[in-house]
């Protein structure tokens, strides 16, 4: 191996202090001359000592000064890129750096770049430039490319800012990582139980194991970290090019991980036979450029005190000096529940005409649900006929879909419009004379990807026989522009926000050759564009005008208010999207008389509750759904008492109150966001059958405190409290 001879650590007396701008040394063995593959230059910044391959440039070592950590801990697994250039017979052709020789490094005051002025593997040799930065700014590390193709083949893949070798933090097995799903950590066990694979064509065609994570898609954010908690210190890794397009995180396992194991899944020493072992993480773009030059970064390092709960913090520093989520409340965002109803479905089942929803709404309003969302109400019924946004005459004409909506308006009550962006049905005339020019192209052939749902029958619900439809993207002007008429139309017709589904399908290449975009930013750059112009052009109708959408992913939080989601499970994976944004929220979903656990959670994580009786089909008021409801009004009536923190305030995640009681209590702690007010409340739920005792202490805290409970006026107790709380039900404690 070429850099087996190199020093995972160099001992302190042979480093040289420095003061201004990064050193340079070289270094091998102490002792005798060292190959020239085994050459280490030293590069000394502010922040880090970086240890660079001598002979490939590659990034071998870095030590963090403060903290003190060492974070590769094999530098046989360093590099700097791997980038992929497909040629005509050979779509895998790669272009690794640990296979490059340097043709210079360049000093800088903040770090260092390294020169490579072409590229070359076992079968040929490209005039391809690479400029690969490393420089320190802000107390971080920043890793950027620039890769200048002359050539007419596609630049496909740009993997960048790697740091390979990860071996933990002090002892490995207590080494922990974040890898922000929507609500679920996707890095949990990275450095202990790593399991490849679970993706696309899984491990085949690699020997170490393997896990990619897209962004947006799999990632919410564009950050991981690795801690360890008894240790007290991390790092924090993460995409910080404000670029907006489809990326993807790559994790690797060298040289391979077990399975069937009770116990760590890395190999052991023995197992390995002298290969490196370690965690391998690297940001791939996919620009598929010919005839330019590509630049992307930076890509962020930082070793910090503490847990994910401080990388979080980092992150949304970054973020908002570059998106702005900063705003007015709208209307949406105050509204606590919601109620959701289909109308009509894609079998032909008419289940609420348009004349029925003021007295739907009424209903809910009854139990303080003022946000009433409308599905299946358009041409084919729910999750058919896409995208042809105007109202069904089967469940009545124009007018009458406009008067229902004014007549929910007057009784207080907000139209929430279901409608989608970037999908079409595929059996339409419309899709095939027209649309299908936009639609989402595979790299190969024009082969589109099918989603559909049933309902109304078995076998559509099983989906054999349900409708079929297929992404097209907004990117196109001419269909964003068919879009946004049909959305206005519904803006001037009386709707006062939107819910845009399927957002998730955003996560695709789209090789349509029309486009005037990369195909890494087809579905995304389109469905962001098309939220920033229903607000625009939307606002000019109806300035109230807000969207909620099926949609995960940060970058979009500037134009959407609520994000459409469920939560079946008594507890998120991992709640580090509500605690990086606690401006967000999503929904909560209510579909049977039977889930006050569902609404306990809306509580104790700050959603808004979302009831959709009988699985969208009736009246919260139907009587089996009568005693959710109630609940649910009472929940309404609490939150509201203590609305800046329990729905404006930060959620705090666990951090700072200690709760004791049976296993199936749980508790969130919120915070005002407010700089100077101190105020904390404690959500407590029990998820059993039984009552539960709880004691509730606020940490820090002392004195009185208020206790709110469904169907009971506020009581008064003084810290630590004890409350028995009723099966399936929540306490509410305030300072």
């Amino acid at each position: 191996m070429r850099f087996s001879r190199l020093f995972a650590v160099i001992a302190p007396h042979l480093l040289l202090s420095f003061v201004a701008c990064p050193a340079v040394i070289l270094f091998a063995s102490a002792q005798t001359p060292a190959p020239a593959e085994s050459v280490v230059r030293i590069i000394d910044t502010p922040a880090a000592t970086l240890r660079l391959s001598g002979l490939s440039g590659d990034l071998v070592g870095l030590r963090w000064k403060d903290p003190s950590l060492e974070l590769i801990g094999e530098p046989r697994l360093g590099e700097n890129f791997r980038i992929l250039i497909p040629r005509p017979g050979y779509e895998a052709d790669y272009f690794y750096s640990r296979d490059q020789k340097v043709s210079r490094i360049e000093t800088a005051p903040d770090g260092v770049v390294c020169v490579y002025n072409s590229l070359r593997n076992s079968s040929e040799a490209l005039p391809v430039q690479v400029r690969y930065r490393i420089r320190v700014e802000g107390g971080q590390v920043l890793f950027s490319i620039q890769v200048d193709n002359p050539t007419n083949r596609k630049l496909a893949e740009v993997m960048y800012g790697i740091i390979g070798g990860q071996q933990g933090i002090a002892g490995r097995l207590d080494t922990e990582a974040m890898i922000p799903g929507a609500n679920t950590n996707q890095g949990a066990g990275l450095f202990s139980r790593f399991h490849g694979g679970g993706y696309g064509g899984g491990n085949l065609g690699i020997r170490y194991d393997a896990a990619s994570y897209s962004y947006p898609g799999s990632l919410s954010m564009g950050w991981m970290d690795v801690y360890n908690p008894e240790a007290g210190i991390g790092y924090y890794y993460a995409d910080q090019d404000p670029d907006t397009r489809l990326t993807l995180l790559e994790v690797e396992m060298s040289p391979f991980s077990k399975s069937a194991t009770v116990g760590d899944t890395w190999p052991s020493s023995t197992e390995a036979q002298g290969d490196p072992i370690g965690i391998t993480t690297g940001w791939v773009d996919m620009p598929y450029l010919s005839k330019g030059t590509f630049s992307a970064g930076p890509v962020a390092l930082q070793v910090h005190t503490g847990d994910w709960h401080s990388a979080s913090g980092i992150y949304r520093s970054w973020f908002d000096q570059h998106f702005n989520i900063e705003r007015p409340k709208s209307w949406l965002r105050q509204e606590s529940a919601w109620q959701s109803i289909i109308l009509s479905n894609s079998e032909d089942v008419v289940v609420h005409r348009f004349d029925e929803l003021p007295k739907l709404a009424a209903d809910a309003k009854k139990y303080g649900i003022t946000t009433f969302e409308i599905l299946g109400w358009d041409i084919g019924g729910i999750d058919r006929g896409y995208p042809q946004y105007t109202p069904d005459p089967r469940l009545g004409t124009p007018l009458e879909f406009k008067k229902a909506l004014a007549d929910m308006r007057a009784i207080g009550v907000h139209p929430l419009i279901f409608s989608n962006i970037q999908v079409a049905d595929t059996a339409t005339p419309i899709f095939r004379d027209r649309l299908k020019q936009y639609a989402v192209h595979g790299l190969w052939a024009p082969d589109w990807r099918m989603n559909g749902w049933g309902e109304g029958t078995i076998s559509a619900r099983a989906g054999f026989t349900n409708s079929n439809m297929t992404a097209v993207s907004p990117a196109h002007p001419a269909f964003r522009e068919y879009l946004i008429n049909q959305y206005l139309q519904l803006v001037r017709d009386g709707a006062e926000g939107f819910q845009f589904d399927k957002g998730g399908g955003i996560v695709n290449l789209d090789f349509n050759p029309t486009l005037t975009v990369s195909p890494d930013k087809s579905l995304v750059g389109g469905v962001l564009e098309t939220y920033r112009e229903v607000l625009r052009k939307g606002k000019a109708i109806n300035p109230n005008l807000a969207i909620a959408a099926e949609m995960l992913y940060d970058r979009a939080f500037p134009y959407i208010d609520v994000s459409y989601m469920r939560m079946g499970g008594i507890d998120m994976n991992s709640t580090v999207l509500r605690y990086t944004f606690p401006e967000w929220t999503g929904t909560i979903f209510g579909e049977s008389p039977g889930d006050f656990n569902p609404m306990n959670n809306g509580m104790r994580y700050g959603f808004v509750w979302d009831l959709a009786p009988r699985h969208y089909n009736d009246s919260v008021d139907e009587p089996l759904t009568r005693p959710l409801a109630r609940y649910v009004s009472e929940l309404i009536r609490i939150r509201k008492q203590y609305a800046d923190l329990l729905f404006y305030g930060r959620f705090n995640d666990t951090m700072g109150a200690t709760v004791q009681g049976g296993p199936n209590i749980r508790y969130s702690v919120f915070k005002s966001l407010q700089p100077k007010n101190d105020s904390r409340a404690c959500v407590v739920v029990n998820f059993g059958d039984d009552p539960q005792s709880v004691t509730v202490n606020l940490d820090g805290k002392a004195g009185q405190v208020s206790i709110a409970t469904p169907d009971h006026a506020d009581t008064t107790a003084v810290l630590p409290v004890h409350i028995v709380i009723p099966a399936h039900q929540l306490a509410v404690v305030v300072k």
